[in-house]
């Protein structure tokens, strides 16, 4: 099931690709956990090296504290701890990529909670940074998680966000697009952030692009 559901989301990205629900969303990574980070990476998928170059970049702290939002089986902590970031937490919806995470020993504290506009367990300006790569997906993350992503994040701190373009691109499909972008402007006259950097990201996942968001926390 993971490896076809893979090869169908690198080739086309069609919406009937993904569960429609949250619940069978959390299925799939639990039954992909085990061959999750083999299989990313067969396929082309540097998402987690992009965002770091971006981070390097914005937050230089080696002693920040990061919180790496839909965090999967550890790819993003990974490549933080090699760049020599140490205080990382993370949050997944899949009980299975939790266990791999543990396994790892990258992470401090570890969250087990999709991300929605429901309060999460963690206080107001907990991170320096938080991270969001590839969890901006049909049926995973949308935009009403906003203001919850800005909260958990320390005011002058970061949020940084990897997606593929045609899914920030595509309206109609995925309801990103305009809505995304609106929402985007909508926390900029709020006050809640502001736009510090939209970095294009080449061979984002295979032959795809994606694109790096930064927010600066106001």
């Amino acid at each position: 099931m993971a490896s076809s559901f893979l090869l169908h989301a690198d080739k086309g990205c069609d919406k009937d690709t993904w569960p429609d629900t949250l619940q069978g969303t959390r299925q799939l990574y639990d039954n992909w956990a085990k061959t999750y980070d083999p299989e990313l990476k067969q396929h082309g998928y540097n998402g987690p090296t992009a965002t770091v170059k971006a981070l390097v970049k914005w937050v230089p702290d080696k002693t920040a504290r990061f919180m790496d939002i839909a965090c999967g089986t550890g790819l993003i902590g990974e490549e933080l701890l090699k760049a020599g970031y140490s205080s990382i937490d993370g949050l997944d919806m899949s009980t299975e990529s939790i266990k791999i995470c543990k396994e790892k020993n990258i992470y401090g504290r570890l969250v087990c909670s999709e991300v929605t506009t429901n309060r999460l367990d963690i206080d107001n300006d907990t991170y320096d940074a938080t991270v969001c790569v590839g969890c901006f997906v049909p049926h995973h993350m949308n935009e009403e998680c906003f203001p919850e992503l800005a909260r958990i994040t320390k005011p002058g701190g970061f949020l940084v966000i990897t997606m593929k373009q045609a899914y920030f691109d595509t309206s109609e499909d995925y309801n990103y697009g305009g809505k995304f972008e609106a929402a985007i402007q909508s926390m900029v006259q709020q006050g809640k952030w502001e736009v510090v950097a939209r970095d294009h990201v080449e061979g984002y996942f295979g032959e795809h692009d994606g694109v790096t968001l930064v927010f600066k926390i106001m």
